[in-house]
């Protein structure tokens, strides 16, 4: 459970999130932002391009940062109460989880499809238990038809095989 949180919070702030087009408002790509990134320059770029051009200069930084500023103070007072700053986190934030969430249903959708052997839109218990033997088979890393801790020690047999 911990590695599939860890690949969902990746993905939340994976560089993947970069502008759409260049055709988008400040305030618009100001909204679909989530994280810092300063030890990523890459993600930094991604998260702060704003007119696309694949490098970010002081003067970009500041426009992305005022526009931030003035979408994240909802009373246009001048300046950020706690509220207002952790609000917009919180809204970027349930905005990224969607985006992940939306694509994990369609994995969801393309698992199903994949499992559904005879394709017709059921699956049967056999299919379903079919994934859970290979899932268990990779689990069970030292082939003893148990997994626990010594299969971490274990080598990895896909990995190996895909020179991971």
């Amino acid at each position: 459970m911990k590695k599939h949180s860890l690949v969902v919070l990746g993905l939340l702030l994976a560089p993947a999130m970069s502008l759409a087009a260049n055709t988008e408002t400040v305030d618009q790509k100001v909204q679909d932002k989530v994280g810092g990134h300063g030890e990523d320059p890459a993600a930094f770029v991604a998260e702060h391009d704003l007119d696309g051009d694949g490098k970010v200069d002081a003067a970009e930084f500041e426009k992305f940062r005022r526009a931030r500023f003035a979408e994240t103070d909802t009373n246009g007072d001048g300046v950020l109460s706690r509220d207002e700053y952790v609000g917009e986190f919180e809204r970027r934030l349930k905005h990224a989880q969607g985006q992940t969430n939306a694509r994990q249903m369609k994995q969801a959708d393309v698992r199903f499809n994949v499992l559904d052997k005879d394709k017709d839109g059921k699956m049967t218990w056999d299919e379903y238990a079919a994934s859970g033997e290979r899932l268990f088979k990779r689990a069970d890393r030292n082939g003893d038809g148990v997994v626990d801790a010594r299969d971490n020690q274990a080598p990895d047999p896909e990995g190996a095989a895909s020179g991971k």
